[in-house]
Order: C-alpha cells, then sequence, then structure tokens
C-alpha cells in the first residue's frame, strides 16, 4: 500500500512537472552577431539579453531564445536554412538584402493590421525615413531596430592649414568643388599632386543629394537619363578630374592627406571612442557635417536601418508582436541600443535626449566639437532609403560599374547615358 502510494506520488510529481513545462512558451528570435554597420563593437548581446530579461519578466511563462555567434555574412544562409526545416523563427532581424525576398515569399508578416488594433503603438515615435525602410510592397513588413545616416567627414587639420573655414551646414556642390580645388596640391615639390579634396564620394552621394530618382517604387522601370543625375554624374567627375589622375586610396585619407570623406554615423562614433580612435585618425583633428545639396536638391544622405519582423509562420503572433515593439519603440531598450552600439535610435525620443547626448560626449575629450542629436535628427529627417526591389543591389552595380567607365574617357555624357539606362532596364527586364 505504501510503496503502491510512493509510485502514486512519484507519477503526480512527474505530471505536475511535465505540465509546468508544457506551460512554458517559447518564442524564437534570429539574429546576427555584430555590427549591421560592419565596423567593430564590443559584444552585441547585452541589449538583446537587456530586451529579453524585461520581456520575460512582463509575461511570465514566456521563454525567448536566440541562437549566439552567426556571423552576419552567414546569417542569410542560416535563416533559409531554418525555414526549409520548417523551423523559422517567430521574430527575426531582417538584412536589407533579403528583405524584398522574404516578403515575396511570404515568409513575413504584415505587420499593419498589428499596428492598427494597437493602441499602444505609435508610429509618430519613430524617424519616418527609419520606419518607411519597413515599408515594402504597399505594406510594413518590418520595423527598425537601429538606424544609420551617412555624414561627411571634414578634416579639421587639413582646412585649418590651408586656411579654409569648415563649410556651413547648408554647402553647396559648388562650396565644396571650391575647396577641393583649394586644397589639391603638390606639397613635395615633385610635380605631382599628394594633397586632395575628397575620397570615396560617388555618383550615387551625389544623385541622392540633387533629388535624382533612378527607379519605380516596384523596381520595374530605371531612370539614368535625368538631369538630376547627368548633373551629379558631370560634378562628381569634375572632382575626380582635380586629382590629375592620381590614385587617392584609403591610406592617403589616413595619413591625413585628404580634405573629405563619406562615412557612416556608425563609424563616426567608433573611430571617435577608445581604443578604435587610437588605431585610426590620430594624426589630424576631425569631424563630420551634412552632405553637399546640389542645385536641384538638398543636404540628403543614404539612411540605413536594421529591421526586425515577425515569421507569418509563427504560433505565437501576439507574444511576437509584442517582442517586436518592445526591440523598436521601447525607450528604456532603445537608449539601451545607442549607448551598446553604434547607430542612433529609431526613435526621435531617444536621440534627441540630454542622455544620449551625454553617451556621446564620454568618448570625446574636451577639444572636440559634439555632433548633438538635433544635428542627427535633422539628417535623419531628410535623408533618403534605399529602394527595396529584389535586384536593386545588381542594378545599381552594373549601373556602377558602367558609370566608372565614364570617369576615364572623354565621350558624350547625355549618349553614355541613355545607352546604360538600356542595359539596366534589360537587366530589370529578365
Amino acid at each position: 500500500m505504501a510503496l503502491c502510494l510512493l509510485i502514486g506520488c512519484g507519477a503526480l510529481l512527474w505530471i505536475l512537472l511535465f505540465a509546468g513545462r508544457k506551460q512554458e512558451t517559447v518564442l524564437e528570435f534570429a539574429m546576427f552577431n555584430g555590427s549591421n554597420w560592419d565596423v567593430a563593437i564590443q559584444d552585441s548581446y547585452p541589449v538583446i539579453d537587456d530586451a529579453i530579461r524585461k520581456f520575460e519578466e512582463e509575461h511570465p511563462g514566456v521563454r525567448v531564445r536566440y541562437v549566439s555567434g552567426i556571423p552576419k555574412g552567414d546569417y542569410p544562409e542560416w535563416l533559409s536554412e531554418r525555414m526549409l526545416m520548417g523551423k523559422t523563427p517567430d521574430v527575426m532581424m531582417v538584412l536589407d538584402s533579403e528583405f524584398s525576398r522574404l516578403v515575396e515569399l511570404g515568409m513575413l508578416e504584415d505587420l499593419d493590421p498589428w499596428m492598427e488594433m494597437d493602441q499602444d503603438f505609435d508610429p509618430e515615435a519613430y524617424y519616418e525615413t527609419a520606419l518607411m525602410s519597413g515599408h515594402i510592397m504597399g505594406g510594413q513588413y518590418a520595423l527598425p531596430m537601429e538606424t544609420v545616416p551617412y555624414l561627411m567627414f571634414v578634416n579639421k587639420t587639413l582646412l585649418n592649414q590651408e586656411n579654409i573655414p569648415i563649410p556651413e551646414e547648408d554647402y553647396t556642390f559648388a562650396d565644396l568643388y571650391d575647396i577641393c580645388r583649394k586644397v589639391t596640391k603638390d606639397t613635395d615639390g615633385d610635380g605631382i599632386p599628394d594633397q586632395f579634396g575628397i575620397y570615396k564620394y560617388s555618383w550615387l552621394d551625389a544623385a541622392w543629394a540633387n533629388g535624382a530618382v533612378m527607379f519605380s517604387d516596384d523596381g520595374r522601370t530605371c531612370n539614368f537619363t535625368s538631369t538630376q543625375l547627368l548633373y551629379a554624374i558631370r560634378f562628381v567627375k569634375s572632382l575626380d578630374a582635380l586629382n590629375q589622375n592620381q590614385r587617392v586610396t584609403q591610406e592617403t585619407f589616413d595619413s591625413g592627406k585628404v580634405a573629405f570623406m563619406p562615412l557612416s554615423f556608425a563609424e563616426y562614433r567608433t573611430y571617435k571612442s577608445y581604443p578604435y580612435k587610437i588605431k585610426k585618425y590620430t594624426s589630424f583633428q576631425w569631424d563630420c557635417i551634412s552632405m553637399p545639396k546640389g542645385p536641384y536638391g538638398d543636404n540628403v544622405s543614404l539612411v540605413d536601418s536594421l529591421n526586425v519582423g515577425i515569421s507569418s509562420r509563427s504560433r505565437h503572433k501576439e507574444l511576437a508582436w509584442e517582442f517586436l515593439k518592445l526591440l523598436t519603440s521601447d525607450e528604456e531598450i532603445q537608449m539601451k541600443i545607442f549607448e551598446y552600439t553604434p547607430a542612433a535610435s529609431v526613435l526621435r525620443s531617444v536621440t534627441e535626449s540630454q542622455e544620449a547626448e551625454a553617451i556621446i560626449r564620454e568618448t570625446l575629450d574636451g577639444t572636440e566639437k559634439m555632433i548633438d542629436g538635433a544635428f542627427i535628427s535633422k539628417v535623419i529627417d531628410n535623408g533618403r532609403i534605399k529602394p527595396k526591389f529584389a535586384s536593386y543591389q545588381e542594378a545599381v552595380q552594373l549601373a556602377d560599374g558602367e558609370i566608372l567607365k565614364l570617369f576615364d574617357e572623354d565621350t558624350d555624357l547625355d549618349n553614355a547615358m541613355r545607352l546604360i539606362q538600356r542595359k539596366v532596364q534589360n537587366f530589370i527586364d529578365k
């Protein structure tokens, strides 16, 4: 009798334990290790771990699980394998290169219904540019978690040596050209220029800032013959001609011999802070300003965002939505993103806060001017986002290869761009 009672109690205990396990809900989160912006960071997990801890405290019986150590380069293949195995994560980071493919395959949940029925969700809390980065094919399929605008790096030491003031925020193509013309020179007397105006400034940078629109929203048509684009290409070609066939490299820039270079906000924060500042730009003082504006545009630059979406196959969509909201719209978590990553927060209230400015100030020495939240916000607000259609990257690479050839040729640009227009359109139509 006692033995039966003991067996019965043991069985009851196992039943209770098993029932307890069955009640626990596991939410799978897919992420990659490191920075989305290809800069070094100390650790990419503290923010996610803090978000998970907060979420699990607010949702008893729910556990969020992720696989660590997946490099960004391996992430698309890893995610595809999970999908083929029928183990698609409930919530996932979405790379730009994979976004349209995932939507076309029906793998991402349309978030518009969730946004509309959730009275606690405020889309106006996000920067509109960042929010639109998750909008594709007429719907919102992801929300931004981090955002990074592009800026113009200025070698203050070089400009001071040449008695040239740093350009104002609303400077133009003509202003930039004038400065580059003045600083490009032979400094060692061998008859060959060894000091230059600009490095890595592309026709795409100029196109954004001159109001050029190269593709329709759906990606079915392209326009490489517009007045805005032709002007931008001519401008960049004129800058390149100042170098007198001398090749400007990253090493040239790093040695302090170049006045300007575009870079991302993530690079700004990384190379302004210890220890990367010591390893990179210590021979000269530098700062950042907005990009120059063309006659048909504004001081506009590209804005990139890291997006997060929900699997359309998730069995826990309500919980997935709550976790997605926490990652992207919770001010506490977004402040941690600003602190632990080199990106800006997607929330205006965080990026423009005194706490965020204090985080940036901690990385600077007392002689350096700080980029404040108002300036960052202005650049993000004015920014442009890349088209999201599937073949965009390949189409731009095709155009880039053809346009770069024109820099070494004395050819009629209008005719050349009509040929490029035809090549890119043929590629899109395939």
